[in-house]
């Protein structure tokens, strides 16, 4: 992490030895503004963050480094150092999750944030059950965190991505994995892949329809087309019969006769041979 100040070295002492109690101003995160005494010119570089211990104080607050005045202060700083990038996030978060729980909107849960302290912006993700408009709420964050503050809700299927988990299938979850863009999955999908169980049945952790089911789509597409329709007529050895079943994967189906018995048909058998009749 950049420092945010250092001394002028020994020549530079004479020239400012008339402003040995030059002020520092500073923006509290979670507070506002505050100027302190500084008995050493500084240079500092504002937008910056550190930890900061004055007069008068019970234990050390974040703060942002405004810049150096002239204008007279009461406190006198005690100690200033530099504070991780990590900290000044998870403090910024934990004073956004307490404005929530105060404003009731016990539905909103923080996925994760981004800091940019050269931009000066906080972005942050959330999920709910319902739609919110936080642009005033932003508002008024940014004025005790002294950056931009951006919500952007996200689905239920981005929460999986960024928790990650292990699937049904018992791998890591596709949408963590290899996933870049996650898809629109549809019942619709399913039926094409002669899936025809409940909902709750082909979903995955984020109670969403897997995501398989999109990607693998194209597959069963081809191999269909090799396999005759359900309600399909067929003529085998046999007889005549109606295509009841499928398993695309297999390259089987199934063939009821007039007398109710069934056989089950291969693509690869070579003794047994099948020809559409009518659909």
């Amino acid at each position: 992490m950049r420092k945010f100040f250092k001394g002028k070295g020994r020549k530079a002492d004479k020239k400012v030895a008339s402003r040995e109690r030059d002020s520092l101003e500073v923006s509290v995160v979670g507070g506002g503004f505050e100027r302190f005494i500084i008995k050493k010119h500084l240079e500092i570089v504002p937008g910056t963050f550190g930890q900061l211990m004055a007069e008068g104080m019970e234990h050390p607050v974040v703060v942002k480094i405004r810049g150096i005045s002239d204008r007279p202060a009461k406190k006198e700083v005690i100690e200033l150092v530099p504070v991780s990038h990590e900290r000044v996030l998870r403090l910024m978060k934990n004073i956004v999750k307490a404005y929530l729980f105060k404003e009731g909107l016990n539905d909103i849960k923080l996925v994760n944030g981004k800091l940019d302290t050269v931009v000066g912006s906080l972005s942050l993700n959330y999920i709910a059950e319902k739609r919110h408009n936080l642009s005033k709420l932003a508002a008024r964050l940014a004025k005790v965190l002294h950056v931009r503050v951006d919500f952007e809700q996200i689905g239920a299927r981005d929460y999986a991505r960024e928790i990650g988990g292990i699937g049904i299938c018992g791998r890591e979850l596709c949408c963590r994995v290899f996933l870049k863009e996650i898809p629109s999955i549809t019942l619709d999908i399913a039926r094409q892949q002669y899936l025809f169980a409940a909902p709750e049945k082909l979903s995955g952790l984020c109670g969403r329809l897997l995501c398989c089911l999109r990607f693998e789509l194209p597959v069963y597409e081809e191999l269909s087309k090799k396999l005759p329709q359900p309600g399909s007529m067929v003529e085998t050895q046999k007889g005549v019969g109606r295509v009841v079943e499928l398993n695309v994967l297999f390259g089987t189906f199934k063939v009821q006769y007039e007398d109710d018995s069934t056989e089950v048909l291969s693509l690869d058998s070579e003794e047994v041979t099948w020809e559409i009749v009518k659909s």
